[in-house]
């Protein structure tokens, strides 16, 4: 007949077993952090870090960045003029564009 019951050999090795891997997974973490000192990805404290300096009135550098780009797109200049490379105002370009025939850019 089979033997019926708890084994306490076994419960006390499977104890055993758990408090060994506890205290070696411990004791691990102790070497490891004697061996490499605190996180070295630590934020530094909140004091530390600098605040934004943010415009309390960004409008008129936005209206004035924006009036230069579109002085750009009305305007005819250089871009490189020892390559001869220049701009044209933008409804020109595209007039230039839809005259061509074959739509393709043309080398003037």
């Amino acid at each position: 007949m089979a033997e019926r019951g708890l084994r306490v050999d076994a419960i006390f090795l499977g104890v055993l077993a758990i408090v060994a891997g506890i205290a070696l997974a411990v004791g691990g973490a102790w070497l490891l952090f004697r061996q490499i000192g605190p996180a070295s990805n630590d934020a530094p404290p909140p004091s530390a870090i600098a605040a934004p300096r943010l415009q309390t009135a960004p409008q008129p550098e936005r209206a004035a960045y924006f009036a230069a780009k579109e002085k750009r797109l009305a305007t005819y200049g250089w871009v490189d003029r020892r390559a001869g490379i220049a701009h044209i105002p933008l409804e020109e370009a595209m007039r230039l564009m839809a005259e061509q025939p074959d739509g393709k850019e043309s080398k003037r």
